[in-house]
């Protein structure tokens, strides 16, 4: 059977699904049982249905048996999980793990779920990460009461006893989850990467949640760099709007050693006044660079735009500066995924949801730095 025969079926298969709901739907609305023209009719398509699984399940068999197993490449298991995901989603092949509400997903399409949230969100991305269950202590030397230094000393001559403090941030774990409805005619076309299609869903659901909650921060729940300390902060010189010498003060905040890998985080909005500003030779300082992370460079530095970013007004964050591979830590544990295949039944869709372990703090201070647009009115 090739793809486009393979593709029909499929397709004459949801559209018997659709006349079977279509009776059911209507005795219900009638409040009465079926006729006994109604119930053959219903059983002549429910045993269609079933002959179509049988025949599509078949031919997978039959692939199979068609190269001898010794000359066939063998799949990896995240192969075998992908192939075995979008089978559960048509509703194919139904050998995966069962629960009261659907399908649970095997860990490696998780994983890529994970993986992808990275990519969406960079600054939740670039974070250190601990994926183990329960809190996490995360130690850390008290800058301000460090008092170990380094001088020259004579043979026989003790040195002087100096302390530091040692600090801790506890990551603890908080319960987030993503759901994607996806309609079921979609779903029918073989033409569609249906695994890549619903790990891209979820994980822009996701990622637009994580973003907001790193950036902003939410009290009780998840406080990402909403918890920076007032002298890693710089107030602009206006409250609506942001000058060069703001950014380059931000810029300065961050010592020699966080300055390699750190990059500029704001709202579409604030990237679209800075690059309206130009040096006195009439040189823009926001530069298109394809080079360079996300594609745009600030005083050398690459810059991240974010809608969950607050714009420009008196009192908000409107710039985060910052390494934030060493500034932030984040747990994250993929709880898990399930298929909702009854649920969304009535609207012709089912539902994917990813349930994650979550919390991101800053872990080191030194390493990140904000810009606070002055209060009140405007300079």
């Amino acid at each position: 059977m090739n793809e486009k025969q393979r593709k029909a079926l499929m397709e004459k298969r949801a559209a018997l699904i659709d006349e079977m709901t279509t009776l059911t739907n209507k005795v219900a609305e009638e409040t009465r049982a079926f006729t006994e023209e109604e119930q053959k009719d219903f059983d002549a398509k429910a045993k269609e249905v079933k002959d179509i699984d049988a025949t599509l399940s078949a031919d997978e068999q039959t692939r199979a048996f068609q190269t001898p197993e010794s000359s066939q490449k063998k799949e990896s298991q995240e192969e075998l999980d992908i192939r075995a995901f979008a089978n559960i989603i048509r509703g194919v092949d139904q050998n995966i793990t069962k629960s009261d509400n659907g399908a649970v997903i095997p860990t490696t399409i998780a994983k890529k779920i994970i993986d992808r949230i990275y990519d969406i969100s960079p600054v939740f991305g670039q974070a250190e990460k601990f994926n183990v269950k329960g809190n996490v202590a995360i130690p850390y030397v008290d800058a301000a009461n460090d008092n170990i230094t380094v001088a020259y000393a004579d043979e026989f001559t003790d040195l002087e006893a100096k302390s530091t403090k040692l600090l801790t941030v506890n990551l603890t774990g908080f319960l987030a989850g993503a759901l994607a409805k996806i309609s079921k005619s979609l779903l029918n076309s073989t033409d569609l990467d249906l695994t890549n299609f619903v790990i891209e869903k979820i994980a822009q659901a996701a990622a637009l949640f994580i973003d907001g909650e790193v950036l902003v921060g939410t009290p009780g729940g998840i406080t990402g760099l909403s918890t920076m300390q007032s002298g890693r902060k710089v107030t602009s010189a206006a409250a609506a709007a942001i000058s060069m010498d703001d950014v380059i003060s931000l810029k300065s905040k961050l010592k020699s050693a966080f300055q390699k890998n750190a990059f500029f985080v704001m709202h579409p909005d604030t990237l679209d006044m800075l690059r309206h500003l130009k040096d006195d030779m009439g040189r823009y300082y926001v530069l298109d660079d394809v080079t360079k992370d996300f594609g745009t460079t600030l005083l050398g530095k690459p810059v991240y735009t974010s809608d969950q970013m607050p714009q420009v007004a008196a009192g908000n964050t409107s710039i985060y500066y910052g390494d934030f591979r060493q500034g932030l830590g984040a747990k994250v544990v993929e709880d898990s995924v399930q298929v909702l295949t009854e649920k969304y039944a009535t609207q012709h869709a089912l539902g994917i949801v990813a349930w994650l372990e979550l919390d991101c703090k800053i872990q080191n201070q030194q390493a990140v730095a904000a810009l606070v647009q002055k209060s009140g009115a405007s300079a």
